[in-house]
């Protein structure tokens, strides 16, 4: 019996993220960085417990009071074992005078490789601009299990 599994990504900003998950639920979320009152929450390539049958990376903002404007850019990327091409799966999201934000990158499973990118951007309540961007995770082989 598998009780949890832990997942260690290396970001591009040099730091480290290992965040722990239950099997029930694979979706692990680490906060990478706080700017302010918002934290930023970066998810790694994992199969859906909401969407069975997709593998998705969600990518969230959450602040404690509504900021200005908020925006998130997930993606995950695809490649196939023995090529060197890879698949963009883009989502964007954004809002404004609003608290929590996310973007999700996904599509149905498939038995390749997969890894996760994500950008933020934060006009906090005093104008300043916080951009984030290029944070990105280790491939992950078929993340989804699938035989």
């Amino acid at each position: 019996m598998r009780i949890g599994r832990v997942v260690v990504s290396a970001l591009s900003v040099g730091v480290l993220v290992i965040s722990a998950s239950l099997v029930s639920s694979p979706e692990a979320h680490a906060a990478i960085k706080t700017i302010g009152e918002c934290d930023l929450l970066f998810d790694y390539p994992h199969g859906s417990v909401h969407a069975g049958g997709s593998v998705s990376a969600d990518m969230r903002i959450k602040c404690r009071t509504p900021q200005r404007y908020l925006g998130v850019d997930a993606i995950l990327y695809r490649t196939y074992p023995g090529s060197d091409y890879s698949w963009r799966i883009p989502a964007k999201n954004k809002g404004e005078n609003v608290n929590y934000m996310s973007a999700v990158a996904a599509e149905s499973c498939q038995k390749a490789t997969y890894r996760s990118e994500a950008n933020y951007l934060i006009i906090d309540n005093n104008g300043v601009r916080h951009e984030e961007f290029g944070y990105k995770s280790k491939s992950i082989f078929n993340p989804c299990d699938l035989p």
